[in-house]
C-alpha cells in the first residue's frame, strides 16, 4: 500500500454533510478537482491525516460511519464536522504502520478573524502535527502566464515558541487545541514576529502600535 492522505472536506452548498476520501497527493487539489465537477461552490479541506496504509484507513473510517452514509455510492457522511475528526485521531494506528500524522486547516478562521492582514496569496493554513513535532504550514499560489500556478508551501517548526519555559504548541495535545491556540491564544504581535501569515503593510502597523503601546506604559 502507498502511503496517502485520509481527508474531510465540507462545502457551505452541503450544510450538515461532510465528505471523507483519501488521495495520494495533497488533499487541496483533491478539493478543487471536486470543485470543477459542477457544484457551486468550493470544497474546504477541514482536516487530513498522513497514513502509510491511508487506503485501510479511509475503510475503517467508512466502516465506523456506515449508518450516516447519504448514499453507498458516495463518501458523503450526515455526521458532525468535530465527532469525524475525532474518530479519525482517536482510531488507532494500523499494524505495520510507521508514520502518521494529522493536519487541522485554519484557513477560514484566521481570514475571519484578521480579514485586513492575511496575504492575498495564502491559500491555505494548516497546523500540522506528528509524534514529536508542531508545525505550521502556509501554501501560497501565483498565478503565471493566465493559466499556471506556482505553488510555495512554507512548513514552520514551531518548537521555538515557549510560555514561561515550556512549549506552547506541544505534539502530546490534541491537534484541534494547537490550532485554537494559534487562531485564539496567540497573540498579533507574536504572530508577526514568528510567522509569514500576515502582509508587510499589515506587520508595520501591528509593530508601530506594540512600540507605541510600551512607549505609553
Amino acid at each position: 500500500m502507498a502511503p496517502g492522505y485520509v481527508y474531510i472536506l465540507i462545502n457551505p452548498s452541503m450544510p450538515g454533510l461532510i465528505k471523507i476520501g483519501r488521495t495520494l497527493r495533497d488533499s487541496r487539489m483533491r478539493a478543487r478537482e471536486l470543485f470543477s465537477t459542477g457544484v457551486p461552490t468550493p470544497f474546504q479541506v477541514a482536516f487530513e491525516l498522513f497514513a502509510e496504509q491511508h487506503e485501510a484507513l479511509e475503510a475503517t473510517v467508512h466502516n465506523e460511519l456506515n449508518d450516516f452514509r447519504v448514499n453507498v455510492a458516495r463518501e458523503f457522511f450526515r455526521y458532525p464536522l468535530d465527532k469525524a475528526v475525532a474518530l479519525l485521531i482517536q482510531l488507532p494506528p494500523l499494524p505495520n504502520s510507521t508514520e502518521q500524522y494529522v493536519a487541522e486547516d485554519i484557513t477560514q478562521r484566521l481570514r475571519e478573524k484578521y480579514p485586513l492582514y492575511i496575504r492575498p496569496e495564502i491559500v491555505a493554513v494548516r497546523i500540522v502535527q506528528m509524534p514529536g513535532g508542531v508545525w505550521l504550514k502556509i501554501t501560497t499560489e501565483k498565478e503565471i502566464a493566465g493559466y499556471l500556478v506556482d505553488q510555495i508551501i512554507q512548513r514552520t517548526d514551531l518548537a521555538f515558541i515557549v510560555d514561561t519555559d515550556e512549549a506552547f504548541f506541544r505534539s502530546e495535545d490534541d491537534v484541534r487545541l494547537n490550532a485554537n491556540k494559534l487562531v485564539n491564544d496567540y497573540d498579533i504581535y507574536s504572530i508577526v514576529m514568528t510567522t509569514d501569515l500576515f502582509h508587510d503593510y499589515a506587520c508595520q502597523q501591528i509593530t508601530r502600535a506594540h512600540h507605541a503601546q510600551r512607549n505609553f506604559v
